[in-house]
């Protein structure tokens, strides 16, 4: 698709807003130099400039000079190239709010999912469930569905880790040792009732279907497979747990097509049309960290 834009260069955002657009699409420069690296594959200079990116972003949404943010996918390996160690936007967004509590929503039509883990390796995952770790993320959960989402009485559900939902022990015992007593634990010290864990095959078609509101997904493909299976125009996440509203679209790097003009804007263009709509009402969660 041919896109004809200028852009015209200013020195802050407040000059950005105020420019008149048919003089040219306002860009704040980056402090990172210009990379010399070809397009269409993870370099440090790439990740450099993403990481320097979403900190200025935030900040200005966090100083009051931008009402929200919306940020295109982020390459992990670049990142990590440049030497950051984040696991993702989220963390890099969470540390700048200095929040305590913090995760993302990911959303797609009727069905909402709170990441309980996010970038790390499934192994990792195991071994990092705790109770408290996961009724924390419960929290994160009820408090985003009464924040960004506007519920008094949120259905959540936590998702059980193995087949059948452990099947009282017969498939593992993480649900027995880690996920109910972490569901006990999040309603007798945060009042919050969640059902579950879940049978993992079938808590997500629960949700399309309107049984539950928000679900807990205990792992990244766990919640992101079905989630991108209902298709991606519409798929968007949303960071939740600080003062920062920030919205993306479900979607990778898509080094493959980079400079093809091939690239579909609809998924980012849903994610700032949320973000438009979220910062117009101010439904945004507060900040959670103390």
């Amino acid at each position: 698709m041919d896109v004809n834009l200028s852009l015209a260069q200013v020195s802050s955002a407040a000059e950005g807003f105020e420019l008149n657009f048919q003089a040219g699409f306002p860009v704040l420069e980056l402090e990172t130099p210009p990379s010399d690296d070809s397009p269409g594959g993870p370099t440090a200079s790439f990740g450099m400039a993403a990481v320097e990116a979403v900190l200025r972003a935030g900040t200005l949404c966090l100083t009051g000079k931008a009402d929200g943010m919306v940020t295109p996918p982020l390459s992990k390996e670049s990142m990590h190239k440049a030497g950051y160690s984040f696991e993702g936007q989220t963390q890099i967004i969470g540390e700048l709010c200095n929040s305590r509590r913090y995760g993302m929503l990911a959303c797609n039509g009727n069905l909402k999912v709170l990441l309980a883990t996010r970038h790390i390796a499934l192994r990792e995952v195991i071994e990092r469930l705790e109770i408290g770790s996961v009724a924390k993320q419960i929290r994160i959960a009820h408090e985003a569905a009464r924040g960004p989402l506007g519920l008094e009485k949120p259905r959540i559900a936590l998702a059980g880790l193995n087949p059948h939902a452990g099947e009282n022990g017969a498939f593992g015992n993480e649900e027995r040792k880690v996920l109910k007593p972490a569901i006990a634990r999040a309603k007798k010290e945060f009042g919050f009732q969640t059902a579950g864990p879940e049978v993992p095959d079938v808590v997500f078609a629960d949700a399309v279907a309107g049984k539950w509101d928000v679900v807990v997904a205990l792992y990244h493909d766990q919640g992101f497979i079905p989630l991108k299976f209902m298709g991606r125009k519409e798929a968007w996440t949303l960071f939740v747990g600080g003062d920062i509203l920030r919205t993306s679209p479900m979607h990778g790097t898509a080094w493959d097509i980079a400079r093809t003009g091939s690239a579909d804007f609809k998924p980012f263009a849903h994610a700032l049309e949320r973000c438009i709509e979220l910062a117009k009402g101010r439904i945004s969660a507060p900040c959670s960290s103390t």
